[in-house]
């Protein structure tokens, strides 16, 4: 990682980016589950601040921080002087003040995490912004994947659903690509891109042109909270035109599922896919923790 925060995919090198997700691999067991580490780091306290909702990011960073011996400590909004009007900087210069070492930050404004990291000298994770990066999740993504290919190099990679207010969508296309992937995207016309789409990524208009030609599918949900009344697909022809159902993914045995959840089941995901052996959706959770425990131990390393 360049410096001491991560910001974005754009601080990690592929080298970067090859060596966390060898020292991910490092502290899986044979059985599947995490090892404990040699290296601990118990005199250092990291505050997880998440202004948005999460269950898999904030747990796996703590289960991460924890196996590290480092000291977490919860920041909620809710209950916070955050109620009371106070503002994003203010609240982490109070956390600075405290001599806390980084901050694993969620936050719905676009640009929130640089402001922060120029503004404290707290280390800065970005743990989600807004819709431009969530790059521990590409991290995750690209971890599991490895773990049943030898490679991203070569393989065709499939982005479905609501792409323009993903995230994810946006890291996971930077690290694809710069580890040798082309990506293949689809959704409705009102999320199926964003404005900087890199001119290599192909679209498509359904689903099941995307499965003829990948070798990975990471479906996305619809980010309800994030459209207008007027962006909102209808829910039969969402599922017509770009859900994964069981049948689809029966008739592409070779093909392997990822998804950052949550799942909404029923929607863009068959319930019985989430079990299904081309799944990695489950598996994700795990790398997410093992992933996270890198990235800490990179920032804190001596």
């Amino acid at each position: 990682m360049a410096g001491r925060h991560l910001l974005s995919t754009y601080d990690l090198t592929v080298d970067d980016v090859k060596s966390i997700v060898t020292e991910a691999h490092s502290v899986l067991t044979n059985d599947g589950r995490i090892g404990t580490p040699d290296v601990q780091y118990p005199d250092r306290r990291v505050v997880l601040a998440f202004y948005e909702a999460s269950t898999r990011t904030r747990i796996s960073f703590e289960t991460a921080a924890q196996r590290l011996g480092i000291t977490s400590i919860h920041f909620q909004a809710t209950g916070s002087s955050v109620e009371k009007g106070e503002s994003l900087l203010d609240t982490m210069h109070t956390l600075d003040a405290m001599d806390v070492d980084a901050v694993v930050l969620r936050h719905g404004s676009n640009g929130a995490h640089a402001s922060v990291a120029a503004e404290t000298r707290m280390s800065v994770i970005n743990a989600g912004e807004g819709t431009t990066a969530h790059p521990t999740q590409a991290l995750l993504d690209v971890s599991a994947i490895l773990e049943r290919r030898p490679s991203l190099s070569g393989c065709r990679i499939g982005i479905v659903g609501d792409i323009r207010h993903s995230r994810v969508a946006r890291s996971q296309i930077d690290l694809f690509r710069r580890l040798g992937a082309s990506v293949v995207i689809c959704g409705p016309e009102t999320m199926a891109t964003f404005d900087d789409m890199p001119n290599d990524v192909e679209q498509r208009s359904t689903i099941d042109d995307v499965l003829e030609d990948v070798n990975i599918l990471s479906m996305l949900r619809i980010q309800f909270e994030r459209l207008n009344s007027d962006e909102v697909p209808s829910l039969d022809d969402y599922r017509k035109r770009y859900a994964l159902t069981t049948k689809r993914l029966a008739n592409h045995k070779d093909v392997l599922v990822i998804h950052p959840g949550p799942v909404n089941v029923g929607i863009e995901v068959d319930a019985d896919i989430l079990t299904s052996q081309q799944s990695l959706i489950r598996r994700q959770v795990t790398h997410g923790v093992a992933v996270r425990m890198a990235v800490l131990s990179r920032l804190f390393a001596p």
